[in-house]
């Protein structure tokens, strides 16, 4: 079983990466459940979502058993540090959306997860998509560099296949676009 929980902001794409996900494990036959906990998420609330790869699991990953965490927002990776364990991958976008009540500093953040866990990684999805034009797939750019770092065992052409699936032809060719970018480049 795998537990992947991604944590982000209201517009990053949290959900759709959640169901790309699944799509991923499903296409290579794992059973996937997935939920989402969706607070004020218009555009920059908390957007939580688990993916939980097994049989016999319910959809909300318990605390401290996430496998992965995948933080598209900092802020909202730190928020969730309850669901990890000293053993969970911990896997940073470079995206900072500083709250209005904290003094907390991006480089804190990241030194919080480096003291504490094991593994962590860290991306910079957010100016990648932006390079290349594509500032809204931030979530596709994210999920490009985990599978090319092998974090998640999943190919170029596993994930485009996937998007093929989930998305309406015009979208699709934008994001196969930043997948191949990503891969060629990164």
């Amino acid at each position: 079983m795998s537990n992947i929980l991604i944590a982000g902001v209201g517009g990053q794409g949290n959900i759709f990466l959640s169901r790309v996900i699944c799509q991923l494990y499903m296409n290579r036959g794992y059973s996937v459940k997935t939920a989402e906990n969706i607070g004020m998420s218009q555009r920059g609330g908390s957007v939580v979502s688990f993916v939980r790869i097994g049989s016999d699991v319910g959809p909300i990953i318990p605390d401290g058993l996430s496998d992965m965490l995948i933080g598209l927002e900092m802020c909202e990776a730190l928020r969730n540090v309850h669901k990890l364990n000293v053993h969970s991958k911990i896997i940073l976008n470079n995206r900072y959306i500083k709250p209005k009540e904290t003094k907390i500093k991006k480089e804190e953040i990241v030194e919080f997860f480096k003291q504490n866990f094991k593994h962590v990684y860290h991306f910079d999805a957010h100016n990648i998509a932006i390079e290349l034009g594509v500032p809204k797939a931030e979530n596709i750019a994210m999920l490009s560099l985990i599978c090319k770092s092998s974090l998640l065992p999943f190919s170029k052409e596993e994930i485009l296949r996937a998007l093929s699936e989930l998305l309406p032809q015009k979208m699709f060719g934008i994001n196969k676009f930043l997948v191949e970018k990503i891969y060629e480049k990164y």
